[in-house]
């Protein structure tokens, strides 16, 4: 019997032996959920036919966009190919969107 994937976004472990970490994993099943969305949205998919593409239910697409972080890569890769994006397209993507954030956060005034 094979082994299920290791929950990658369940930090919790890694945090424990590492807590200078929890600043930099929290908040990555977040960022997924505003990816996906805005790719669906894009895309003008609704979150049934999402679900049915990445042959998941319709549930795990709402906890996803949702931002849960108890969802595992096997999950999000799913999601990610059906939306038609590589591991460097949802690279980019939080890329650019953590830049928007620590843009808006300098407008602003604040540290990040």
């Amino acid at each position: 019997m094979r082994k299920p994937p290791k929950n990658l976004l369940n930090t919790s472990d890694l945090v424990a032996k590492h807590p200078e970490l929890n600043e930099n994993l929290h908040g990555l099943g977040s960022l997924y959920g505003k990816i996906i969305f805005a790719c669906r949205m894009e895309q003008g998919l609704t979150q049934k036919e999402l679900a049915g593409k990445a042959l998941i239910g319709l549930k795990t697409i709402t906890r996803a966009e949702g931002g849960f972080e108890n969802l595992g890569t096997t999950t999000y890769n799913a999601i990610f190919r059906a939306l038609g994006l590589s591991t460097a397209g949802v690279a980019e993507l939080m890329y650019q969107m953590t830049r928007e954030q620590m843009d808006s956060a300098s407008e602003h005034g604040v540290l990040v």
